[in-house]
């Protein structure tokens, strides 16, 4: 691997540095989500936290070993079956019927991971497809136990049974966290694996099993450990949709919902983990947002579709791999100012709301954030889009963006002021922010879309002036601290 002999190598980290960014993203998440999500999003979101986990171990198995199964999903519903059999058939909590579920389900995972000893590939997803197929059918026939008699445990023709939720989290806020709490045990355990010792395993295989072997690694021991990792983490997330909803359908788990796991995992990134927050987020949360606004929420599959097509055609990344890419070389210097100074404009934004009745403390400190962040990420995020249509599309767009910001920069120094070079991309960004994300909020968060407008505009124009006023003594104190400590995501090239 090249490395600059003039910058100093800057390590992978430990195990504990590269899980750690998740575990604060989920406890934020934890923390702020039920001050701003109302009960249906709150259980939406719950929904969203269950499909990440269960997207998280297709990412296991495809991102480390280059495993195609699309049995996942399916093995979602061996947890949540089992869950349920115990609670209704034994009368065990929910916590103790939760991991044991999860258990049963690892068991199946490693069942149907003996196969992918011998095959990959198209004959490993076929076989994958088929067992999906074959729970499919099993649960139509016998059902879901809903406190029926017999060993199926399944009521026919009467009044089914709830199950009760965790004592530690009987209403929705408390639900909501307890899946955010089990999703960053479960992610936090995919992340260690890929760190340590198995990560190292699983590469080694994915490149050639022959010098596994010969490096002294057993293959068998591996791939069982990987099928039957993502088989208890899919039936945790079984198990966790059941206790959301009190019981779970027979339709609720069709070789379908596996197919679309697979692929949009494969859309948001198996390589890193927010790809398993985009793809539970592209699978529940888009359309229940398309619902809220009256559309069909079905018309989300044509987006799929699109995104899987494009996703093929840029690389096999997914977008939490660009993302990554694209920010790999984000300085010091501009984050220890952007937490100071967002986390300052933020606030200030947050009591303005509150003082003039627009909106909540958290909801408006929260949405500044977001606004900020976008102002910040959606420039490389549009681009990068730009990019699925082709390399020359993409630079011909942003020819066209450069040579027009130009002559308005051209124009701006003419008047005696200081240009901005990319005037026009930033003007398109800022419009764009504001547009996008006051939609999702008015949608979201039911908040009126002129206060979500005034929050996420005013939140950019304040930093912008901001740096525009104190850009002299910012300058030397970022040089300062960028040679100190240099580019801090960047990884070994």
């Amino acid at each position: 691997m090249a490395r600059n002999k003039d910058k100093p190598d800057i390590p992978p980290g430990t195990p504990f540095q590269r899980v750690r960014p998740m575990l604060i993203t989920f406890f934020v998440v934890a923390l702020f989500g039920p001050m701003l999500f109302s009960s249906y999003w709150l259980n939406t979101f719950s929904t969203v936290a269950c499909l990440t986990l269960a997207a998280g171990t297709v990412s296991l198995l495809y991102g480390q070993l280059g495993m195609v199964s699309l049995a996942q999903f399916a093995l979602s519903g061996v947890g949540g079956w089992f869950c349920l059999r115990l609670i209704h058939g034994i009368g065990l909590p929910f916590e103790l019927a939760l991991v044991l579920g999860a258990l049963i389900a690892g068991l199946f995972g490693l069942i149907l991971g003996l196969p992918a000893l011998r095959m990959r590939g198209l004959y490993l997803a076929l076989l994958t497809l088929m067992i999906a197929a074959a729970v499919q059918v099993v649960v139509n026939v016998i059902g879901f136990p809903d406190g029926g008699p017999g060993w199926t445990g399944h009521v026919v023709n009467g009044q089914r049974a709830m199950i009760q939720r965790p004592l530690l989290a009987p209403s929705d806020t408390g639900y909501f966290r307890y899946t955010m709490f089990w999703l960053a045990i479960g992610m936090g355990c995919i992340e260690w694996a890929r760190a340590t010792l198995p990560g190292r395993a699983w590469g080694l295989i994915r490149k050639s099993e022959a010098a596994a072997i010969a490096a002294g690694v057993s293959v068998v021991k591996y791939k069982a450990l990987a099928f039957a990792m993502a088989g208890a983490l899919a039936g945790l997330a079984g198990g966790l949709l059941a206790g959301l909803n009190g019981q779970l359908d027979n339709t609720g788990f069709p070789v379908s919902q596996s197919i679309l796991l697979y692929a949009l995992t494969i859309v948001g990134g198996a390589y890193h983990w927010m790809g398993a927050v985009f793809a539970g987020l592209l699978i529940r949360a888009l359309p229940a947002l398309l619902n809220d606004h009256g559309v069909d929420g079905n018309l989300a599959n044509a987006f799929y579709g699109f995104a899987l097509l494009v996703s093929l055609i840029q690389g096999r990344k997914g977008l939490a791999g660009q993302l990554a890419d694209f920010y790999k070389f984000v300085r010091m210097s501009r984050i220890i100012e952007g937490s100071t100074l967002w986390g300052a404009i933020a606030l200030g934004m947050a009591f303005a709301a509150v003082h003039f009745d627009a909106m909540g403390f958290g909801g408006a400190l929260f949405l500044s954030l977001v606004a900020l962040l976008f102002r910040q990420a959606i420039p490389g995020v549009c681009w990068l889009l730009l990019g699925f249509f082709g390399k020359r599309v993409q630079d011909g767009a942003e020819d066209l963006e450069a040579w027009l910001s130009l002559r308005l920069a051209r124009v701006i120094e003419a008047m005696g002021l200081m240009p901005d070079h990319r005037i026009l991309k930033r003007a398109l960004n800022v419009l764009f922010i504001g547009g996008f994300v006051g939609w999702v909020v008015w949608g979201v968060f039911d908040v009126d879309f002129m206060v979500a407008l005034a929050v996420i505009w005013g939140s950019i124009v304040i930093r912008f002036l901001v740096e525009l006023a104190l850009y002299p003594a910012i300058l030397p104190l970022r040089q300062k601290i960028d040679t100190k400590y240099p580019k801090p995501f960047a990884a070994y090239r």
